[in-house]
Protein backbone atom coordinates (compact mmCIF):
# COMPACT_ATOMS: atom_id res chain seq x y z
CA UNK A 1 0.00 0.00 0.00
CA UNK A 2 0.98 3.59 -0.68
CA UNK A 3 1.44 5.54 2.45
CA UNK A 4 -0.14 8.93 2.94
CA UNK A 5 3.29 10.49 2.75
CA UNK A 6 4.07 8.74 -0.54
CA UNK A 7 0.71 9.80 -1.94
CA UNK A 8 1.46 13.43 -1.10
CA UNK A 9 4.85 13.15 -2.79
CA UNK A 10 3.23 11.61 -5.84
CA UNK A 11 0.60 14.36 -6.00
CA UNK A 12 3.29 16.98 -5.64
CA UNK A 13 5.31 15.39 -8.43
CA UNK A 14 2.24 15.33 -10.72
CA UNK A 15 1.52 18.97 -9.90
CA UNK A 16 5.11 20.02 -10.59
CA UNK A 17 5.11 18.02 -13.80
CA UNK A 18 1.94 19.77 -14.96
CA UNK A 19 3.40 23.15 -14.08
CA UNK A 20 6.59 22.27 -15.94
CA UNK A 21 4.57 20.96 -18.88
CA UNK A 22 2.55 24.16 -18.98
CA UNK A 23 5.72 26.26 -18.82
CA UNK A 24 7.31 24.12 -21.50
CA UNK A 25 4.29 24.47 -23.78
CA UNK A 26 4.30 28.22 -23.18
CA UNK A 27 7.99 28.43 -24.04
CA UNK A 28 7.48 26.15 -27.03
CA UNK A 29 4.57 28.27 -28.23
CA UNK A 30 6.63 31.44 -27.85
CA UNK A 31 9.53 29.77 -29.64
CA UNK A 32 7.28 28.65 -32.50
CA UNK A 33 5.80 32.14 -32.69
CA UNK A 34 9.29 33.62 -32.90
CA UNK A 35 10.25 31.11 -35.60
CA UNK A 36 7.09 32.07 -37.47
CA UNK A 37 7.82 35.77 -37.09
CA UNK A 38 11.41 35.34 -38.24
CA UNK A 39 10.14 33.32 -41.20
CA UNK A 40 7.80 36.18 -42.15
CA UNK A 41 10.57 38.76 -41.84
CA UNK A 42 12.88 36.56 -43.92
CA UNK A 43 10.30 36.24 -46.68
CA UNK A 44 9.63 39.97 -46.60
CA UNK A 45 13.34 40.63 -46.98
CA UNK A 46 13.55 38.23 -49.91
CA UNK A 47 10.71 39.99 -51.75
CA UNK A 48 12.58 43.26 -51.35
CA UNK A 49 15.83 41.84 -52.68
CA UNK A 50 14.07 40.51 -55.80
CA UNK A 51 11.73 43.48 -56.21
CA UNK A 52 10.95 45.08 -59.54
CA UNK A 53 11.19 48.73 -58.57
CA UNK A 54 8.92 49.70 -61.46
CA UNK A 55 5.98 47.97 -59.74
CA UNK A 56 5.65 49.28 -56.20
CA UNK A 57 2.09 48.05 -55.58
CA UNK A 58 2.88 44.53 -56.76
CA UNK A 59 5.68 44.26 -54.19
CA UNK A 60 3.46 45.45 -51.34
CA UNK A 61 0.71 43.08 -52.45
CA UNK A 62 3.14 40.16 -52.15
CA UNK A 63 4.36 41.41 -48.79
CA UNK A 64 0.92 41.63 -47.17
CA UNK A 65 0.01 38.21 -48.61
CA UNK A 66 3.08 36.77 -46.85
CA UNK A 67 1.86 38.19 -43.54
CA UNK A 68 -1.67 36.92 -44.22
CA UNK A 69 -0.33 33.44 -44.95
CA UNK A 70 1.27 33.09 -41.53
CA UNK A 71 -0.94 35.19 -39.25
CA UNK A 72 -4.55 34.73 -38.17
CA UNK A 73 -5.87 37.94 -39.69
CA UNK A 74 -9.01 38.74 -41.65
CA UNK A 75 -7.29 41.35 -43.80
CA UNK A 76 -4.50 43.89 -44.21
CA UNK A 77 -4.48 47.25 -45.96
CA UNK A 78 -1.45 49.46 -46.59
CA UNK A 79 -2.06 53.19 -46.89
CA UNK A 80 0.79 55.60 -47.69
CA UNK A 81 1.03 59.37 -47.65
CA UNK A 82 1.75 60.91 -51.03
CA UNK A 83 5.33 62.14 -51.15
CA UNK A 84 4.68 65.65 -52.44
CA UNK A 85 1.22 66.36 -51.04
CA UNK A 86 -1.03 65.82 -48.03
CA UNK A 87 -3.00 63.04 -49.72
CA UNK A 88 -3.31 59.35 -48.85
CA UNK A 89 -3.17 56.42 -51.23
CA UNK A 90 -4.23 52.80 -50.76
CA UNK A 91 -1.37 50.78 -52.28
CA UNK A 92 -2.21 47.23 -51.12
CA UNK A 93 -5.32 45.46 -49.85
CA UNK A 94 -5.48 41.74 -49.02
CA UNK A 95 -9.23 41.75 -49.61
CA UNK A 96 -8.46 42.51 -53.26
CA UNK A 97 -7.93 39.57 -55.60
CA UNK A 98 -4.71 41.11 -56.82
CA UNK A 99 -2.49 44.21 -56.60
CA UNK A 100 -4.04 47.67 -56.62
CA UNK A 101 -3.25 48.57 -60.24
CA UNK A 102 -4.92 51.98 -60.36
CA UNK A 103 -4.46 54.77 -57.81
CA UNK A 104 -6.99 54.73 -54.97
CA UNK A 105 -6.89 58.03 -53.11
CA UNK A 106 -8.58 58.48 -49.75
CA UNK A 107 -10.52 61.60 -48.81
CA UNK A 108 -8.26 64.35 -47.48
CA UNK A 109 -11.04 65.42 -45.11
CA UNK A 110 -11.06 62.05 -43.34
CA UNK A 111 -10.20 63.27 -39.82
CA UNK A 112 -10.05 59.75 -38.33
CA UNK A 113 -7.49 58.69 -40.94
CA UNK A 114 -5.40 61.81 -40.32
CA UNK A 115 -5.38 61.10 -36.61
CA UNK A 116 -4.46 57.45 -37.16
CA UNK A 117 -1.55 58.26 -39.50
CA UNK A 118 -0.15 60.87 -37.14
CA UNK A 119 0.23 58.30 -34.34
CA UNK A 120 3.77 57.32 -33.39
CA UNK A 121 2.81 53.84 -32.15
CA UNK A 122 0.23 51.11 -32.79
CA UNK A 123 -3.34 51.80 -31.73
CA UNK A 124 -6.18 49.29 -31.44
CA UNK A 125 -9.89 49.87 -31.94
CA UNK A 126 -11.97 47.03 -30.56
CA UNK A 127 -15.46 46.49 -31.94
CA UNK A 128 -15.26 48.74 -34.99
CA UNK A 129 -19.03 48.47 -35.45
CA UNK A 130 -19.13 51.68 -33.44
CA UNK A 131 -16.41 53.27 -35.56
CA UNK A 132 -16.34 51.70 -39.07
CA UNK A 133 -13.17 52.04 -41.14
CA UNK A 134 -13.07 52.79 -44.90
CA UNK A 135 -9.80 51.84 -46.59
CA UNK A 136 -10.59 53.38 -49.96
CA UNK A 137 -12.20 50.28 -51.44
CA UNK A 138 -14.37 48.70 -48.76
CA UNK A 139 -15.98 49.54 -45.45
CA UNK A 140 -15.03 47.40 -42.45
CA UNK A 141 -17.60 47.47 -39.64
CA UNK A 142 -17.04 44.40 -37.47
CA UNK A 143 -14.16 42.93 -35.49
CA UNK A 144 -11.02 44.68 -34.27
CA UNK A 145 -8.57 46.97 -36.10
CA UNK A 146 -4.95 47.61 -35.27
CA UNK A 147 -3.24 50.56 -36.97
CA UNK A 148 0.57 50.41 -37.07
CA UNK A 149 2.34 53.57 -38.34
CA UNK A 150 5.00 53.37 -41.06
CA UNK A 151 7.74 55.58 -39.65
CA UNK A 152 10.73 57.17 -41.40
CA UNK A 153 12.95 59.80 -39.76
CA UNK A 154 10.41 60.17 -36.94
CA UNK A 155 7.68 61.03 -39.46
CA UNK A 156 4.71 58.86 -40.34
CA UNK A 157 4.66 58.06 -44.06
CA UNK A 158 1.76 55.63 -43.93
CA UNK A 159 -0.12 53.10 -41.86
CA UNK A 160 -0.50 49.32 -41.82
CA UNK A 161 -4.19 48.52 -41.17
CA UNK A 162 -4.72 45.08 -39.62
CA UNK A 163 -8.19 43.58 -39.31
CA UNK A 164 -9.40 40.56 -37.32
CA UNK A 165 -12.85 39.31 -36.36
CA UNK A 166 -11.51 38.49 -32.89
CA UNK A 167 -12.90 41.13 -30.54
CA UNK A 168 -10.04 40.45 -28.12
CA UNK A 169 -7.83 42.32 -30.52
CA UNK A 170 -4.04 42.35 -30.58
CA UNK A 171 -1.77 41.73 -27.61
CA UNK A 172 1.47 43.63 -27.00
CA UNK A 173 3.61 40.93 -28.61
CA UNK A 174 1.55 41.14 -31.79
CA UNK A 175 1.81 44.93 -31.85
CA UNK A 176 5.57 44.72 -31.36
CA UNK A 177 5.92 42.25 -34.22
CA UNK A 178 3.75 44.24 -36.60
CA UNK A 179 5.84 47.31 -35.77
CA UNK A 180 8.87 45.38 -37.04
CA UNK A 181 6.90 44.47 -40.18
CA UNK A 182 6.04 48.15 -40.57
CA UNK A 183 9.77 48.99 -40.37
CA UNK A 184 10.43 46.53 -43.21
CA UNK A 185 7.70 48.17 -45.27
CA UNK A 186 9.12 51.63 -44.46
CA UNK A 187 12.47 50.50 -45.90
CA UNK A 188 10.73 49.36 -49.09
CA UNK A 189 8.79 52.62 -49.37
CA UNK A 190 11.93 54.74 -49.04
CA UNK A 191 13.84 52.58 -51.53
CA UNK A 192 11.01 52.97 -54.02
CA UNK A 193 10.90 56.71 -53.52
CA UNK A 194 14.66 57.04 -53.90
CA UNK A 195 14.56 54.89 -57.02
CA UNK A 196 11.71 56.87 -58.56
CA UNK A 197 13.37 60.17 -57.66
CA UNK A 198 16.53 58.92 -59.32
CA UNK A 199 14.59 57.94 -62.46
CA UNK A 200 12.85 61.31 -62.54
CA UNK A 201 16.15 63.14 -62.19
CA UNK A 202 17.76 61.03 -64.91
CA UNK A 203 14.79 61.69 -67.17
CA UNK A 204 15.01 65.41 -66.44
CA UNK A 205 18.75 65.31 -67.08
CA UNK A 206 18.17 63.54 -70.40
CA UNK A 207 15.52 66.06 -71.47
CA UNK A 208 17.67 69.01 -70.42
CA UNK A 209 20.80 67.63 -72.08
CA UNK A 210 19.01 67.81 -75.43
CA UNK A 211 18.99 71.61 -75.20
CA UNK A 212 21.62 72.69 -72.69
CA UNK A 213 25.28 72.21 -71.86
CA UNK A 214 26.26 70.01 -68.91
CA UNK A 215 26.96 73.07 -66.78
CA UNK A 216 23.54 74.61 -67.49
CA UNK A 217 21.83 71.24 -66.99
CA UNK A 218 23.40 70.76 -63.56
CA UNK A 219 22.53 74.35 -62.57
CA UNK A 220 18.86 73.77 -63.45
CA UNK A 221 18.80 70.46 -61.58
CA UNK A 222 20.49 71.96 -58.51
CA UNK A 223 17.96 74.79 -58.47
CA UNK A 224 15.18 72.21 -58.43
CA UNK A 225 13.26 73.92 -61.21
CA UNK A 226 10.42 71.82 -62.60
CA UNK A 227 10.05 71.05 -66.30
CA UNK A 228 6.57 72.28 -67.12
CA UNK A 229 4.73 74.00 -69.91
CA UNK A 230 4.84 77.78 -69.88
CA UNK A 231 7.26 80.62 -70.39
CA UNK A 232 8.67 83.90 -69.13
CA UNK A 233 10.04 87.02 -70.72
CA UNK A 234 13.79 87.00 -71.26
CA UNK A 235 16.36 89.09 -73.07
CA UNK A 236 18.36 86.65 -75.18
CA UNK A 237 20.68 86.51 -78.15
CA UNK A 238 19.44 84.26 -80.95
CA UNK A 239 21.73 82.67 -83.53
CA UNK A 240 20.76 80.95 -86.77
CA UNK A 241 23.37 79.03 -88.77
CA UNK A 242 22.85 77.35 -92.12
CA UNK A 243 25.15 75.44 -94.46
CA UNK A 244 25.53 77.49 -97.63
CA UNK A 245 24.21 75.88 -100.82
CA UNK A 246 23.96 72.50 -99.15
CA UNK A 247 20.39 71.81 -100.27
CA UNK A 248 21.14 72.18 -104.00
CA UNK A 249 24.42 70.25 -103.72
CA UNK A 250 22.83 67.43 -101.73
CA UNK A 251 20.34 66.79 -104.56
CA UNK A 252 23.22 65.21 -106.46
CA UNK A 253 24.10 62.85 -103.58
CA UNK A 254 22.60 59.66 -102.25
CA UNK A 255 20.36 60.21 -99.22
CA UNK A 256 22.60 58.08 -97.01
CA UNK A 257 25.60 60.22 -97.95
CA UNK A 258 23.68 63.43 -97.17
CA UNK A 259 22.72 62.07 -93.76
CA UNK A 260 26.31 61.03 -93.05
CA UNK A 261 27.65 64.52 -93.89
CA UNK A 262 25.04 66.23 -91.71
CA UNK A 263 25.70 63.89 -88.78
CA UNK A 264 29.44 64.56 -88.99
CA UNK A 265 28.79 68.31 -89.15
CA UNK A 266 26.40 68.43 -86.19
CA UNK A 267 28.68 66.11 -84.20
CA UNK A 268 31.18 68.95 -83.81
CA UNK A 269 28.79 71.91 -84.22
CA UNK A 270 26.51 71.04 -81.28
CA UNK A 271 29.38 70.67 -78.75
CA UNK A 272 30.54 74.15 -79.82
CA UNK A 273 27.10 75.52 -78.89
CA UNK A 274 27.37 73.91 -75.46
CA UNK A 275 30.99 75.03 -75.05
CA UNK A 276 29.69 78.59 -74.73
CA UNK A 277 26.64 77.55 -72.63
CA UNK A 278 24.25 78.15 -75.49
CA UNK A 279 20.86 76.48 -75.76
CA UNK A 280 20.20 74.25 -78.76
CA UNK A 281 16.66 75.03 -79.82
CA UNK A 282 16.29 72.90 -82.92
CA UNK A 283 17.97 71.38 -85.96
CA UNK A 284 16.33 72.27 -89.27
CA UNK A 285 17.72 70.16 -92.08
CA UNK A 286 21.21 71.59 -92.55
CA UNK A 287 20.54 74.54 -90.26
CA UNK A 288 20.26 75.07 -86.53
CA UNK A 289 18.80 77.61 -84.13
CA UNK A 290 20.49 78.38 -80.85
CA UNK A 291 20.16 81.11 -78.25
CA UNK A 292 22.06 82.51 -75.28
CA UNK A 293 20.56 83.95 -72.08
CA UNK A 294 17.87 81.42 -71.22
CA UNK A 295 17.20 79.58 -69.04
CA UNK A 296 20.41 80.72 -67.31
CA UNK A 297 21.52 84.26 -68.28
CA UNK A 298 25.11 85.52 -68.45
CA UNK A 299 26.19 89.15 -68.66
CA UNK A 300 28.13 88.40 -71.87
CA UNK A 301 25.53 86.33 -73.75
CA UNK A 302 25.81 88.38 -77.00
CA UNK A 303 29.60 87.92 -76.95
CA UNK A 304 29.15 84.19 -76.30
CA UNK A 305 26.91 83.92 -79.36
CA UNK A 306 29.48 85.65 -81.57
CA UNK A 307 32.34 83.54 -80.16
CA UNK A 308 30.35 80.42 -80.90
CA UNK A 309 29.76 81.53 -84.51
CA UNK A 310 33.47 82.31 -85.00
CA UNK A 311 34.47 78.95 -83.54
CA UNK A 312 32.00 77.18 -85.85
CA UNK A 313 33.39 78.85 -88.98
CA UNK A 314 36.97 78.15 -87.85
CA UNK A 315 36.15 74.50 -87.15
CA UNK A 316 34.53 74.09 -90.57
CA UNK A 317 37.61 75.54 -92.29
CA UNK A 318 39.89 73.01 -90.61
CA UNK A 319 37.55 70.02 -90.86
CA UNK A 320 37.85 67.25 -93.40
CA UNK A 321 34.10 67.17 -94.09
CA UNK A 322 33.64 67.78 -97.81
CA UNK A 323 30.79 67.46 -100.28
CA UNK A 324 31.84 65.02 -103.02
CA UNK A 325 32.06 66.74 -106.42
CA UNK A 326 31.27 65.53 -109.89
CA UNK A 327 33.82 63.27 -111.65
CA UNK A 328 36.82 65.34 -112.61
CA UNK A 329 35.94 68.08 -110.11
CA UNK A 330 37.23 68.58 -106.60
CA UNK A 331 35.25 68.23 -103.39
CA UNK A 332 33.43 71.25 -101.96
CA UNK A 333 34.17 72.60 -98.51
CA UNK A 334 31.28 73.20 -96.11
CA UNK A 335 30.59 76.86 -95.42
CA UNK A 336 28.07 78.45 -93.10
CA UNK A 337 26.03 81.66 -92.99
CA UNK A 338 25.13 83.12 -89.58
CA UNK A 339 22.58 85.64 -88.34
CA UNK A 340 22.55 86.96 -84.75
CA UNK A 341 20.05 89.24 -83.00
CA UNK A 342 19.50 90.30 -79.39
CA UNK A 343 16.06 91.11 -78.05
CA UNK A 344 13.16 90.27 -75.78
CA UNK A 345 11.38 86.96 -76.22
CA UNK A 346 9.17 84.56 -74.30
CA UNK A 347 11.30 81.57 -73.30
CA UNK A 348 9.89 78.33 -71.96
CA UNK A 349 8.77 74.78 -72.54
CA UNK A 350 6.52 74.21 -75.52
CA UNK A 351 4.65 71.04 -76.50
CA UNK A 352 2.95 68.56 -74.18
CA UNK A 353 3.76 67.14 -70.75
CA UNK A 354 5.17 64.03 -72.46
CA UNK A 355 7.16 65.83 -75.14
CA UNK A 356 8.71 69.14 -74.14
CA UNK A 357 10.84 71.47 -76.20
CA UNK A 358 12.60 74.48 -74.67
CA UNK A 359 12.33 77.34 -77.12
CA UNK A 360 12.00 81.11 -77.53
CA UNK A 361 9.21 82.94 -79.33
CA UNK A 362 9.11 86.55 -80.49
CA UNK A 363 9.97 88.99 -83.24
CA UNK A 364 13.63 88.93 -82.18
CA UNK A 365 13.77 85.32 -83.38
CA UNK A 366 12.42 86.23 -86.80
CA UNK A 367 15.00 89.01 -87.21
CA UNK A 368 17.89 86.63 -86.46
CA UNK A 369 16.61 84.17 -89.02
CA UNK A 370 16.19 86.88 -91.68
CA UNK A 371 19.74 88.10 -91.06
CA UNK A 372 21.02 84.58 -91.60
CA UNK A 373 19.29 84.37 -95.00
CA UNK A 374 21.07 87.61 -96.01
CA UNK A 375 24.52 86.45 -94.86
CA UNK A 376 27.02 85.10 -97.37
CA UNK A 377 29.37 82.14 -97.11
CA UNK A 378 31.26 82.10 -93.79
CA UNK A 379 29.72 85.47 -93.04
CA UNK A 380 28.19 86.67 -89.78
CA UNK A 381 25.54 89.39 -89.79
CA UNK A 382 24.41 90.92 -86.50
CA UNK A 383 21.70 93.40 -85.58
CA UNK A 384 22.30 96.80 -83.97
CA UNK A 385 21.14 95.50 -80.59
CA UNK A 386 23.78 92.77 -80.69
CA UNK A 387 26.41 95.20 -81.98
CA UNK A 388 25.73 97.64 -79.14
CA UNK A 389 26.22 94.82 -76.63
CA UNK A 390 29.58 93.63 -78.01
CA UNK A 391 31.19 96.59 -79.81
CA UNK A 392 33.59 97.23 -76.93
CA UNK A 393 34.31 93.56 -76.20
CA UNK A 394 37.67 92.02 -77.02
CA UNK A 395 36.76 88.95 -79.06
CA UNK A 396 39.42 86.78 -80.69
CA UNK A 397 39.02 86.48 -84.45
CA UNK A 398 37.22 89.83 -84.91
CA UNK A 399 38.96 92.66 -86.86
CA UNK A 400 35.99 94.96 -86.63
CA UNK A 401 32.45 95.60 -87.78
CA UNK A 402 31.11 97.04 -91.02
CA UNK A 403 27.87 98.96 -90.77
CA UNK A 404 25.56 98.02 -93.59
CA UNK A 405 22.68 100.25 -94.54
CA UNK A 406 19.31 99.20 -93.25
CA UNK A 407 18.56 95.80 -94.67
CA UNK A 408 15.14 94.95 -96.01
CA UNK A 409 14.10 91.63 -94.54
CA UNK A 410 11.16 89.45 -95.43
CA UNK A 411 8.06 89.95 -93.31
CA UNK A 412 9.00 93.43 -92.00
CA UNK A 413 8.09 96.86 -93.32
CA UNK A 414 10.98 98.56 -91.55
CA UNK A 415 14.57 97.87 -92.46
CA UNK A 416 16.93 96.22 -89.96
CA UNK A 417 20.10 98.08 -88.99
CA UNK A 418 22.78 95.49 -89.71
CA UNK A 419 26.51 94.97 -89.13
CA UNK A 420 28.87 92.51 -90.78
CA UNK A 421 31.50 90.97 -88.52
CA UNK A 422 34.90 91.27 -90.18
CA UNK A 423 36.83 88.13 -89.32
CA UNK A 424 40.60 88.01 -88.82
CA UNK A 425 41.02 84.71 -90.70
Amino acid sequence: MISEHQEKDYTSIIRERNVFKKQFLTIQNKYENKIQELSILKELGETLRSADFHNRNILFWHQIKIVMKHMALSGISLILTEENSDGYELVADSYNEGPVLHPVYLPLEDKDLKQIIRQTGPITIRDISKQPFFNGIRRLDEGTMCFVPIIHNNNSIGVLCLHTTDLQGFDNNAKHFFSIVADQIATAVILFRLYNNMLEEENRRYVLSRFFSKAITETILNQGKSLKLGGERKNVTILFADLCGFTSMSEKLEQEEVLNILNRYFSFAIPIVFEFDGTLDKLMGDGMMTFFGAPIPHPDDPARALKMAIRLISALKSSDIKIPGQPGKGNTELKVSVGINTGDVVAGYLGSEDHLNYTVIGDAVNIAQRLQTLAGSNEILISRSTYNAIKDADIDGVRGFTHLKGQKVKGRNQTVDTYRVELAF
